[in-house]
């Protein structure tokens, strides 16, 4: 549906809220702001996230378009049944671990 998996997960975070600036958003994602800025510069230009476009030293606040919102209803389905196969193929012990690893992976981070 031409974005990454990355800019999927990105529209899914935004989408949640519980941000208040680029920053947030940075902080929660675990990734640097310069690298975060790249990505939400892709997918504002794909017409998907539009920020407030507030001056130099305020906040920024990202928000979902129309069009960023209908492109996460259709991709929601299939990313769910994305996890629901890889979580069948793997296993629940096997999921556990790929889970528990993930989050200590973003702890080190």
């Amino acid at each position: 549906h031409g974005l990454h998996s990355t800019q999927a997960a990105l529209l899914f975070v935004i989408a949640r809220g519980g941000f208040d600036s680029i920053s947030d958003l940075a902080e929660l994602l675990a990734i640097e702001r310069s690298a975060l800025t790249r990505s939400l510069r892709l997918i504002r230009e794909a017409g998907l996230v539009a920020t407030d476009g507030s001056g130099r030293g305020r906040p920024h606040k990202v928000r979902l378009t129309a069009e960023g919102e209908r492109r996460l209803a259709i991709i929601c389905p299939l990313w769910l049944e994305a996890q629901t196969t890889l979580r069948d193929e793997l296993g629940e012990t096997e999921w556990r671990r790929v889970q528990h690893a993930l989050v200590v992976i973003g702890d080190i981070a």
